[in-house]
């Protein structure tokens, strides 16, 4: 009876230190990437409401890439848009 018990105490405390060991890596990994993420936030794209924001891409046929036909040409010479 007694063995039941301390073998319960047992994994219960195993199962707690190894979830505090598995948060504290995590915590010091996050830490790691924020020092080597450069400073200054990420650019993040903002929808426009009016529906504008949402445009059919073409393929340019001179530098292979898909643009929006509302964006003007793309800076090489011969460019179709």
């Amino acid at each position: 009876m007694f063995a039941k018990f301390l073998l319960t105490v047992a994994v219960v405390a195993i199962i707690w230190f190894g979830f505090k060991y598995l948060q504290r890596v995590t915590e010091l990994r996050g830490r790691r990437d924020a020092a080597r993420a450069p400073s200054g936030d990420k650019p993040r794209f903002e929808p426009v409401t009016d529906g504008e924001s949402v445009q059919d891409l073409v393929k340019c046929s001179v530098c292979n890439t898909f643009r929006s036909p509302k964006l003007g040409p793309c800076g090489r010479a011969k460019c179709p848009y």
